[in-house]
């Protein structure tokens, strides 16, 4: 039982480096709620949505060029926006915990240079303290930001390409 109460305790310490990291803890789970949002719907959705597209298409098969043309248009525009939904916040949101951390870090150091001409026993306290709070929001957006910037960036490339084949399924037929 004191173990846990030693892990909590140990956590509540961490968070009391500042409200950046609360602030950090929201919009990771925000960020990684939103990647796995679009990899659910990639993986259970967007077959059915696809379907539905075909079977769309089909109306079209025996109507006029122009129109058949303009249908096809729609469809992979309809397609195009439910692929890469939620893509561009998600990409959005990596900068914004990146600069978040950063000033996290910023604000750790203005703690540490506030404690640095007190000299003794408790500068040197006030010191580390400091240096900690400058740089744990600095590492968790680091290692949430490099964990991101892959995902984000094969969520926007598998969003291109189920699109583009999506369009050239209709453009066959």
């Amino acid at each position: 039982m004191q173990a846990l109460a030693d892990f909590f305790g140990g956590i509540g310490e961490l968070f009391a480096t500042g409200a950046s990291l609360w602030l950090l803890l929201l919009l990771a789970v925000a960020l990684w709620s939103l990647i796995a949002e679009r990899y659910w719907y990639f993986y259970f959705v967007f077959p059915e949505a696809q379907e539905i597209a075909l079977r769309r298409w089909k109306r079209y098969v025996n109507a006029e060029h122009g129109l058949a043309r303009r249908a096809r248009g729609q469809i992979v525009e309809g397609v195009f926006a439910e692929t890469h939904r939620s893509v561009s916040l998600i990409r959005a949101l990596v900068p914004v915990i990146l600069l978040l951390g950063l000033l996290g870090s910023v604000g750790g150091l203005m703690r540490a240079l506030y404690a640095y001409p007190l000299g003794g026993a408790l500068g040197r306290q006030l010191l580390a303290r400091g240096i900690e709070a400058a740089a744990v929001p600095a590492v968790a957006a680091g290692a949430m930001v490099l964990l991101a910037f892959f995902f984000t960036r094969a969520l926007g490339d598998r969003a291109d390409a189920e699109t583009r084949l999506l369009a050239d399924r209709l453009r066959r037929g």
